[in-house]
């Protein structure tokens, strides 16, 4: 399957200037308006911020100027998100959510009448949109999801279904709902309908306090048979797959930018203090582990950033580009940001665990990119699926889009040799069959290192750091097929159910059952102050 931009951007001068004057803005506006440790620490973003972020335009970056917004490419977002979670991963992600999985939805796939409505107030900021997939029992698996549609006789639906982890979901005038809609006992497809919160059955339900981006609202969200009209179901009827993988493609794209960003944060707080401080030995910055700390951060950097502008490229030529990319930009620079984030905390040491220094914030905030939009398990598993087919579209990435023709031979070679590893050894049970699942887990991790790999390799640059960048990934692509071919470490641990759950059940027996059960703080109103009467007094 693959993804295209499909909208009007301005021509591409004018989208680097835009983008630039909107860094410039951002930088200056977080020196003077911005407190992040008070972000956090109260968990809400000011107002004000979230306001004037509307005017700059940030919320229209990607809606088209005839709707009132800015028309950035891809490019210019992908500058701007990285700008902002230079700043604050926690911002960036807040506009990243109002941007992608909120506004794009309606601008890219709603009727006339519903931009017409909706959209120039959802560019300037005066209306924030949501997207509600996520459910207690489904996150990115569409047909698990339990929401559904009734189109009724009137020829409204009526939409059902309990959400969660929806970010801006309070703060949301309208949500993007995903539900399959039903005749009778059966489902007739998945649909895609824009939903306004204040329409009579929307339940807003409890906020979810995180661990990380603790400023941004992430709340449940309850339907309860809520009326929609024709004209506000997205893309048509059965149409919800595209809208739905088409938001998830273009999230991952801007999480791997926030994620860029973050690590060039990480790099310069390393920089800073290991230059500045003193050791038995001399300047930190003189150290060879610090030194290695750096130089694999800036590789980091490089491999994500090669990833994500390859695709950047792509989408603003016009060109239809393979899921699979969005996907490793995505756990590559998740994963990436999160080893950066850890080694920062350990460079910095006891500064490191000061939360007044912003570095463990910072590693909070870098824990969930690793999760949403698709955990970097089910995401490397897809990918090991595509190099398990020799026709997919990583091997086409691979071969034409990246110019990696012995990169797709090399990885294809692993596939070969992985489906010839018949048996595995395990801690326990001796020699058992090689479960397909961590077969797909073995080489979904070196398609991740292959397409590293390729994108830098495609990279005009040419400056010793390149150099090193593209050495780095070719060890880790080597690494992982030789992980995959022969065995890794984890293989040597790994448990048949029976013996894990024999395992946790002596720590269990030794321990207890660990659980605090102590009550919480009061939250329900009185029975005697609430509107409707009580039935019974207690």
């Amino acid at each position: 399957m693959r993804i295209s931009s499909r909208y009007q951007p301005v021509e591409a001068p004018e989208s680097a200037r835009r983008a630039e004057a909107l860094c410039a803005w951002l930088r200056d506006y977080a020196a003077r308006r911005i407190n992040s440790r008070l972000i956090d620490e109260r968990r809400c973003i000011p107002p004000y911020i979230a306001l004037d972020f509307g005017n700059q335009g940030i919320f229209g970056m990607q809606v088209e100027e005839r709707w009132g917004g800015l028309g950035l490419r891809n490019r210019g977002v992908s500058r701007v998100l990285q700008q902002a979670s230079a700043l604050d991963l926690g911002l960036g992600t807040f506009i990243l959510t109002s941007l992608f999985p909120g506004v794009r939805p309606i601008a890219t796939f709603g009727s006339p009448a519903l931009k017409e409505a909706v959209l120039r107030d959802l560019a300037t900021g005066r209306v924030f949109a949501g997207y509600a997939q996520t459910e207690p029992g489904a996150g990115t698996h569409f047909p698990a999801m339990s929401a559904r549609a009734v189109l009724g006789s009137d020829g409204r639906y009526r939409v059902s279904g309990d959400k969660v982890w929806i970010g801006n979901a309070t703060w949301a005038g309208v949500v993007t709902v995903m539900a399959h809609t039903v005749e009778g006992d059966r489902r007739r497809g998945l649909d895609a309908f824009a939903v306004r919160t204040h329409a009579p059955g929307v339940v807003m339900g409890r906020e979810l306090l995180s661990l990380g981006m603790r400023g941004m609202v992430q709340s449940e969200i309850s339907f309860r048979d809520v009326a929609v009209d024709e004209a506000d179901l997205l893309a048509g009827r059965g149409q919800g797959l595209e809208v739905g993988v088409d938001s998830m493609c273009f999230s991952r794209f801007a999480i791997a930018a926030t994620c860029v960003g973050a690590m060039k944060n990480c790099a310069q707080q390393m920089l800073r203090f290991a230059g500045r401080r003193s050791i038995a030995t001399g300047r930190l910055l003189e150290h060879p582990v610090v030194l290695a700390a750096l130089g694999e951060t800036s590789a980091r950097i490089a491999g994500a950033e090669a990833v994500l502008d390859r695709a950047a490229e792509l989408l603003d030529a016009g060109e239809d580009v393979a899921i699979e990319l969005f996907a490793v930009a995505k756990v590559a620079a998740s994963e990436f940001l999160w080893a950066s984030a850890d080694r920062l905390v350990q460079v910095l040491g006891s500064r490191g665990y000061d939360e007044a220094n912003g570095a463990p914030q910072l590693l909070r905030d870098a824990r969930v990119t690793r999760i949403f939009e698709g955990t970097s398990e089910a995401l490397v598993a897809y990918l090991g699926q595509q190099a398990f087919a020799p026709r997919s579209d990583l091997h086409e990435l691979l071969r034409d889009r990246l110019a990696a023709g012995p990169v797709a031979d090399a990885l294809a070679a692993c596939v070969a040799r992985v489906r010839g590893r018949t048996q595995l050894e395990t801690a326990g049970a001796g020699e058992a069959p090689m479960q397909r699942s961590w077969q797909l887990a073995l080489i979904g991790h070196a398609a991740v290192w292959a397409v590293v790999l390729a994108a830098l390799r495609q990279r005009a640059e040419n400056s010793e750091l390149a150099e090193r960048a593209r050495a780095w990934a070719a060890h880790g692509f080597e690494a992982a097929c030789a992980h995959a071919s022969n065995g890794s470490p984890e293989e040597l641990v790994l448990l048949s159910p029976a013996e894990a759950e024999k395992a946790v059940e002596a720590y269990t027996a030794e321990l207890g059952e660990v659980e605090q059960t102590l009550p919480g703080a009061k939250q329900e109103l009185d029975p005697l102050l609430r509107p409707t009467p009580p039935r019974e007094l207690g």
